[in-house]
Parts: C-alpha cells; sequence; structure tokens
C-alpha cells in the first residue's frame, strides 16, 4: 500500500436544505403564474403557450446566470482582497500565524522550504479541515510519510527514503498546479 493512501478524503459537501428547495419552489411558481396569466389573457393555443414556456424560461436562465455571475464576481473580488499575498521570501513568524486558526487570515504551507497561499482550499486546510495540521508549518515530512500527526523530533530528523522524496515530488508538483506559490521561507534570524 503507498504511504499516501492513509490520508483521508474530506466528507462531500452539505445537501441542500429544504428552505433551498422551497425557494426553488416559489420561482417555479412565479414563472408558472407569469406564463398563466400571459396565455389566458391573449388566449393562446396549446403550441403558442409551449412557446410561451419555453421563452420564459429561456430568459429566466439568461437572468439567473447573470446574477450568479455576477454575485461570483464579487465573491472572488472580497475573496482576493482578503487572501492575496505578494509573492515574496517569508519568514516562519509569517508562515506560523497563517496556520488555518483565524478565518480572516490567509493559510499558509511550506514544502520543500517554498511557501505556498493555499487559502483556496480553506475547507481543507482551516481550522477544521481534515488537513489542518499542514497550515502554519513545514509540512515536507508530514506529506512524505502520508501522515496526519506529527511524529517526535527524532523521527522527522531523519532524512527522507527515495520513495518518500517521489511522494513529495509529487505533493510539491500538486501545490505547485493548485494554489499560489510565494516563494521562499526565510530562516528566523537569531
Amino acid at each position: 500500500r503507498p504511504s499516501s493512501a492513509r490520508i483521508m478524503w474530506p466528507t462531500p459537501p452539505p445537501q441542500p436544505t429544504w428552505l433551498q428547495f422551497a425557494g426553488g419552489g416559489l420561482r417555479l411558481g412565479a414563472l408558472t403564474g407569469v406564463w398563466y396569466g400571459i396565455s389566458s389573457h391573449y388566449q393562446l393555443s396549446t403550441w403558442a403557450r409551449g412557446g410561451l414556456a419555453l421563452g420564459i424560461w429561456w430568459a429566466w436562465s439568461k437572468v439567473s446566470w447573470w446574477v450568479e455571475a455576477k454575485r461570483a464576481e464579487a465573491r472572488h473580488r472580497e475573496w482576493e482582497r482578503k487572501y492575496k499575498l505578494p509573492e515574496r521570501d517569508y519568514a516562519w513568524a509569517e508562515v506560523k500565524a497563517c496556520d488555518g486558526s483565524d478565518p480572516d487570515r490567509p493559510i499558509l504551507i511550506v514544502v520543500r522550504g517554498k511557501v505556498f497561499n493555499v487559502s483556496a482550499g480553506a475547507n481543507f486546510y482551516g481550522k477544521d479541515g481534515p488537513y489542518n495540521i499542514f497550515s502554519g508549518r513545514d509540512a515536507t515530512w508530514l506529506l512524505a510519510k502520508g501522515e496526519l500527526e506529527l511524529g517526535t523530533e527524532t523521527e522527522m530528523a531523519k532524512p527522507l527514503t527515495a520513495d518518500e522524496e517521489k511522494e513529495v515530488d509529487h505533493w510539491f508538483q500538486h501545490f505547485c498546479w493548485k494554489y499560489d506559490l510565494l516563494g521562499d521561507v526565510k530562516e528566523d534570524a537569531g
């Protein structure tokens, strides 16, 4: 069994609530009311009523898409305002302060001495996330071993095997592809 098999995948997203279903029903009811009002007022034929229904559905879907696109754009701007960090070298104290415990701060992870901003994966690396152990620290050893618990200082000081180095390379490539690489971690003076 590969060492990464011990890392558990997160739980699936929550299912919609009854209120979300009711909201969808209310919208459907409103659209049906518009359709019925127009079709009965103008005494349309069956084909015309069908065409009217398709036209109303098409217009509603376009407006809904546009509204949701605007909302998503606003959420993205807010996310960038809160979590976007400049590309530069970071001190260990800065990395440790961004450990996911504060939802208003970015989340940083160090792999092979490189700092990654993983705030986009806050559901994984945030305070209650399944991989919070990686946040605000050098996660190289944890990723190499496929562990979700820190080892002793003696265990973590041992050099990695060739297979573990390959595992870390895999994870490093994953983080480079998925998250922002900010720079190197600077050793603290003193």
